[in-house]
């Protein structure tokens, strides 16, 4: 009998003088997740059903906003990674961050009500910017920041078995950040005021912050003592441009295959979420309780990344190849979006509220499930496989540019067919079709990259 392609990537214990590595890396990537699904929360509350007027904005601020964000993010980043050492730079993002949100809530949203009637697109613009830069939490301190570190450092032997339970990190956090949510909105709390909700999730986010500060801290000086990679010195050659970048990308049919299932795995979602969550404006036209809710569907959401991370992720990566593991999330995509919008178009569906947010909410936590499992663990182990200079250049482009191109692109497209059909709900037959046909896509893409992984995992034998 054949054995697996990827038998030799199974999770073995952890040996003792790995304890405190493994605890602070697990305890960062908590930290930022209980954060990131905050920020979230808020950032809905405030858009769809507070200052931004409904889900409607959303395209338009990922298109106008979140995309050249990200890529004035990117650059900020190149240029302050060819400067100075990896942890400085992310002390420095972190403190950019938590000061914008606490101005926020402090000096800025208090005011709007007085100043929107001289200014009318202020709360807009206002929202925008928090929406922005709520998204770009995320991208910035985890995807880009806290990877690129432990993958200069962490060799392949230990990455296989680190990963796939640091992704049970994320869950944990998801999960955690969901009673605190609840918490932060509560009545006998809040006295039922969205702006005092508000405030204390920020203020919580900021004792967040300065815990995650703390603890990267130590896990960069727990780093320095471990030997790095000999195949990664560092030379003129890790100091390239973004454009250099790309370039690099663009050459590898490898990185191209990654990129363009980046994009079409946000394409698709985005299409189906910005339907989902002006559904949820009927259910909850209140800010503070559309904030609840949301806390609620990250609570289910951590449960089922956590059942991931524990039992799924490591049984198929045991037991089967590269691919089997990779082609769990486009096709959880496609199923579960497939019945969200069949319910959405369906004539006597249609008016059923209660069914179509349960359907959605399925969407919403069994995709985002199977994403920060399986497919962020395949992807990193996708990037451990390449040569040094590809594998930050390819993280840097593909985690930070082809993200928010995928939204980006995603949003362009709701807005299209907004500006051609008149309102979110009614583009719901033409963006269900595209985003299925994306999701296809996404489909193949894998299954042509998952070649190439395995003929990587060969020649290292």
């Amino acid at each position: 009998m054949k054995r697996p392609l990827f038998e030799k990537w199974k999770f073995r214990p952890l040996f003792s003088p790995e304890v405190s590595l493994f605890s602070l890396m697990f305890a960062i990537v908590c930290f930022l997740n209980v954060s990131y699904t905050l920020l979230r929360s808020s950032r809905n509350a405030l858009v769809v059903a507070d200052l931004g007027g409904g889900a409607g904005s959303i395209p338009w601020f990922e298109l106008c906003g979140t995309m050249p964000g990200a890529f004035l993010m990117t650059l900020i980043l190149t240029f302050l990674l060819n400067r100075y050492p990896i942890q400085r730079v992310f002390l420095i993002v972190l403190s950019f961050f938590l000061t914008f949100f606490l101005t926020f809530v402090m000096g800025i949203y208090p005011h709007l009500p007085k100043l929107a009637v001289h200014y009318p697109l202020l709360p807009i613009l206002a929202s925008m910017l928090f929406f922005v830069m709520a998204e770009l939490w995320k991208i910035a301190l985890l995807t880009v920041l806290f990877w690129g570190l432990v993958n200069q450092y962490i060799p392949v032997e230990k990455a296989k078995r680190f990963y796939a339970p640091l992704m049970l990190g994320g869950s944990v956090g998801t999960l955690l950040a969901g009673p605190l949510i609840s918490f932060c909105t509560a009545d006998f709390i809040t006295h039922k005021s969205w702006a005092f909700s508000l405030s204390l999730q920020m203020w919580v986010l900021a004792l967040l912050g300065l815990g995650t500060a703390l603890l990267f801290h130590f896990l960069w000086k727990r780093l320095s003592l471990e030997k790095p990679p000999a195949t990664a010195p560092e030379t003129k050659e890790d100091s390239l441009s973004v454009w250099s970048s790309i370039l690099i990308c663009c050459k590898s049919r490898y990185l191209l295959l990654l990129a363009w299932v980046t994009i079409a795995d946000y394409i698709a979602y985005a299409l189906g979420e910005v339907i989902f969550l002006d559904f949820l404006k009927k259910k909850f036209p209140d800010p503070r309780q559309y904030c609840d809710f949301m806390g609620t569907l990250s609570f289910w959401n951590g449960l089922l990344t956590a059942f991931s991370a524990l039992v799924i992720t490591p049984y198929l990566l045991n037991r089967c190849r590269w691919v089997v593991a990779s082609l769990v999330t486009p096709i959880c995509l496609l199923v579960t979006e497939g019945f969200f919008f069949f319910a959405v178009c369906h004539p006597s569906l249609s008016f059923q509220v209660e069914l179509i947010v349960l359907l959605g909410a399925i969407f919403f936590c069994l995709v985002r499930a199977a994403k920060y499992t399986l497919f962020d663990t395949s992807k990193e182990i996708s990037f451990i496989l390449l040569p040094p200079l590809e594998k930050m250049q390819g993280k840097l482009v593909v985690d930070g540019l082809c993200a928010r191109l995928g939204r980006g692109s995603g949003s362009l497209l709701t807005l299209l067919l907004i500006q051609m059909f008149g309102s979110v709900l009614a583009t719901a037959p033409f963006a269900g079709g595209i985003a299925l046909l994306i999701a296809l896509s996404c489909v193949l893409a894998t299954s042509r990259l998952g070649r190439l992984v395995e003929r990587k995992v060969l020649k290292e034998g």
